[in-house]
């Protein structure tokens, strides 16, 4: 099955949960992020907004901001196919932006994401293998290749995965996947 078809399935059945189900779900998968050591020990944070059909990230955006934590989320700049991460106090210092997500205003004070110890990644489809599927423009997989040192954090649901993903040279690999049942870890950075 190819990239697009798997993508086109798991978004699918993603979508075929209630506003009500993907707000339950996604407190469990926040539960069990948070209980991260990695996220506890962590001094910034970097994470994904929710659309609305996303694992929720809003539990995290508030706990990270309670704990003190630095949060940095994305701005996305089409013209160079670039996230842009941004340090952020309040959710009320977002706006819409490109794909109607809500992003850092313009102007806000750009972090590098090398900065962030964690990060939390948006997920159309995964495996048991760390592998994920985006939306298939590859902003998350740039930015993550051009800085591989924050843990790599998916967030996802177990109606999203699959048996195997389909891969190419550009796809870089999560860490840890986050459903609302389990956490996985994958590679050298096992705890």
């Amino acid at each position: 099955m190819s990239k697009s078809e798997q993508r086109v399935r798991a978004l699918k059945s993603r979508r075929s949960l209630s506003h009500e189900e993907i707000g339950a779900l996604s407190d469990a998968v926040t539960r069990r992020f948070l209980e991260l050591p990695e996220f506890k020990e962590a001094k910034t944070v970097a994470s994904y907004v929710a659309k609305a059909d996303e694992v929720q990230t809003s539990g995290i955006v508030s706990a990270t901001l309670a704990a003190g934590k630095t949060l940095v989320v994305p701005r996305a700049d089409p013209a160079s196919g670039a996230l842009r991460f941004a340090s952020i106090g309040s959710i009320s210092e977002l706006s819409r932006g490109h794909f109607s997500v809500l992003e850092p205003k313009a102007g806000a004070s750009v972090v590098p994401l090398g900065a962030a110890d964690v990060i939390a990644v948006p997920v159309v489809a995964w495996d048991e293998q760390g592998h994920r599927l985006g939306y298939g423009k590859g902003y998350f997989d740039r930015a993550l290749s051009a800085y591989p040192a924050p843990l790599r954090v998916g967030l996802a649901l177990e109606a999203q995965k699959e048996h195997a993903l389909s891969q190419s040279s550009d796809d870089v690999p999560l860490d840890v996947i986050v459903t609302e049942t389990r956490v996985l870890r994958f590679g050298s950075r096992r705890r």
